[in-house]
């Protein structure tokens, strides 16, 4: 179901990860990671890759990959510090459930980037109601209130991408 869905809105999943400047030796955490689509292709640029989902599924196949597991909630979770906090598809579910509590914890985890990846909010044959989609003004706005500044931004045909970066103090 995911593949169809990548291959309908037209995601090119190499030129998201070459988007987001993955360095040797990044931490990072795909939270909502599910089967590790994008967390496997991250894991070619360093070697410290964790999924964070409700369901462990795909986790055998995942540590096989090399690949850290973790089953919780964001909304409960805010365990680690990583130099990387990636979603994709997930973060309107997250603000629509625990908007201050997501906030926090990715907060709490994020050393230096966030990333969301989603779904722009207008009408598509797949993907979540357009009812709770988010604007990527909105997404901003969250980041911002949480101390973190917009430093690159993508527009693709379905999707935003957007990377985040955490203010440093003078």
């Amino acid at each position: 179901m995911m593949d169809k869905i990548r291959e309908m809105s037209g995601l090119n999943d190499e030129d998201i990860v070459d988007f987001l400047d993955i360095k040797t030796g990044y931490s990072i955490i795909d939270i909502g990671g599910r089967d590790g689509f994008f967390s496997k292709k991250m894991l070619k640029k360093t070697n410290n890759v964790t999924v964070l989902d409700l369901n462990n599924i795909y986790f055998d196949e995942l540590e096989k990959a090399g690949i850290k597991t973790i089953r919780a909630d964001i909304c409960d979770y805010s365990s680690g510090s990583f130099d990387l906090v990636f979603m994709s598809n997930v973060y309107h579910d997250l603000v629509n459930e625990c908007c201050s509590n997501t906030l926090k914890n990715i907060n709490k985890m994020a050393k230096k980037y966030i990333a969301i990846l989603d779904f722009k909010p207008q009408d598509t044959m797949f993907g979540p109601p357009v009812s709770i989609r988010l604007s990527k003004d909105k997404v901003i706005n969250d980041m911002q209130s949480i101390g973190l500044k917009l430093v690159k931004e993508k527009e693709l045909k379905y999707h935003y991408l957007l990377l985040f970066e955490r203010e440093t103090k003078n």
